[in-house]
């Protein structure tokens, strides 16, 4: 499944569920996850979004790991698998 499929279904599916799935940009700061998922009562996840069977650069990696070590949710989501447990979990 390609990236934009996988971001299509995730924005559509939040919406469903009173959310928002926001591009995540940060200028100057490279490596940073494609999503953030705003959903009712304050709950926020950061998912990076890539094309079944790529993996995240290093540097991605590495920006995940610091947003983790500071108390958010971030994984990859990469196929309608992954894309249906986070839905479901949220």
């Amino acid at each position: 499944m390609n990236e934009k499929l996988i971001e299509k279904k995730l924005r559509e599916a939040v919406k469903q569920k009173g959310g928002l799935a926001l591009k995540f940009i940060s200028p100057g700061t490279n490596g940073v996850p494609d999503r953030i998922i705003l959903m009712p009562g304050g709950r926020i996840w950061f998912r990076e979004i890539k094309t079944t069977g790529k993996k995240p650069t290093e540097r991605q990696r590495v920006m995940i790991g610091i947003l983790r070590k500071l108390g958010f949710s971030v994984d990859v989501i990469d196929d309608e698998k992954t894309l249906n447990e986070f839905i479901n979990a949220i």
